[in-house]
């Protein structure tokens, strides 16, 4: 298991730094981002920092979602294509080098064969460290760098591979795993046909995802 980022630093960092003067990112139900410039925090790089969104109840899933993103950081460690994590403050405040990129959801031509075989072996390389994002058909959860590289963000949806006998915990990680690469597919192809060989024998689709997708394709029909 990776180690996790020094907590002294970042809680320093919070300790010292009003949450509110960062630029507002995105206020979601997950949490509440904002960007900081190096000459904020007198820190090498800019950061991105996020913190629990809402009140009461929403709060604590919104902290609890936190946790779990930080957890997957510590897993993944220091790794090329998602973000340096520096800690979690006070258990609220998750501290991340900000990346440089455009949205893959913003991006308007076709990115390269290189960049989806790049984000392939990404892909999985985090499931080689146990983690499982579960929510990359999002195109805003992937990034590309100016240098067409891609990274991905976002880690509040993800799950750990257990160590140890928990065969409920595997199957949901196995799940989200194969979800990932069902993902992968769909933003390469736009969609589940015209695969070549290769690319077919990643693909597997549940039960559960094709009534999931048979769902959210009734409700975009709806007037």
């Amino acid at each position: 298991m990776m180690s996790g980022p020094p907590q002294r630093l970042s809680d320093q960092l919070m300790a010292r730094l009003d949450f509110s003067t960062g630029q507002p990112l995105s206020q979601g139900y997950q949490a509440e981002v904002r960007r900081f410039a190096s000459g904020q925090t007198g820190w090498a790089s800019d950061l991105v920092i996020k913190a629990p969104a809402g009140r009461g109840l929403r709060r604590w899933i919104s902290a609890k979602g936190l946790q779990r993103e930080f957890a997957a950081y510590c897993r993944l460690g220091q790794m090329a294509g998602v973000p340096t994590c520096h800690g979690l403050a006070s258990g609220r405040h998750l501290i991340l080098d900000a990346v440089e990129g455009q949205r893959l959801s913003d991006v308007t031509a076709r990115p390269s064969e290189a960049f989806y075989a790049s984000l392939l072996t990404l892909i999985q390389s985090l499931h080689a460290r146990g983690v499982a994002h579960g929510d990359l058909k999002r195109k805003d959860n992937i990034l590309i760098t100016p240098a067409g590289q891609p990274v991905i963000i976002d880690f509040g949806t993800a799950v750990l591979q257990p160590h140890g006998w928990h065969p409920l915990k595997r199957r949901l990680f196995n799940f989200l795993r194969q979800t990932d690469l069902n993902a992968w597919i769909k933003l390469k192809y736009g969609g589940y046909t015209g695969l070549s060989a290769a690319d077919q024998t990643l693909l597997y689709r549940s039960s559960v995802e094709r009534l999931a997708s048979a769902i959210a394709r009734a409700r975009r029909a709806k007037p």
